[in-house]
């Protein structure tokens, strides 16, 4: 009787048990997977927020930029020729900086939107 008892407490069978139990995947399991491999990709969207960040910093220098030109070329400040096609050459690039700007802080804030909808952390 010892035997059998110890069979199926610690023997063969629960060897079995334990390989079954890794195998069945639960709803559970899968979800905790699916937010483990999110958190890999972005922790704690940590790298959207870098990106934004460096993003604004960047176009807050553009524009401090173009705000000192334009006082150089409105009050004859230094050589106003240079800064006149310096300030053209901005000009032109105010659409292009605008928009990838925009692009980068509204898909942050899209992600972090939709991942607040679903209840992802």
């Amino acid at each position: 009787m010892g035997l059998l008892s110890s069979l199926f407490s610690s023997g063969v069978v629960k060897s079995v048990e334990n390989i079954a139990s890794e195998w069945i995947e639960t709803d559970m399991e899968s979800a905790e997977a699916k937010s483990l491999m999110i958190k890999t990709l972005d922790p704690n969207g940590k790298m959207r927020r870098d990106l934004s960040r460096f993003a604004c910093r960047a176009y807050g220098f553009y524009l401090v930029a173009m705000v000192g030109l334009g006082f150089m070329v409105a009050f004859d400040l230094g050589n106003t020729v240079g800064a006149k096609e310096a300030a053209e050459l901005m000009r032109g690039l105010f659409l292009p900086i605008t928009t990838s700007w925009a692009a980068i802080v509204s898909a942050s804030f899209g992600v972090s939107a939709t991942n607040v909808i679903k209840g992802r952390p």
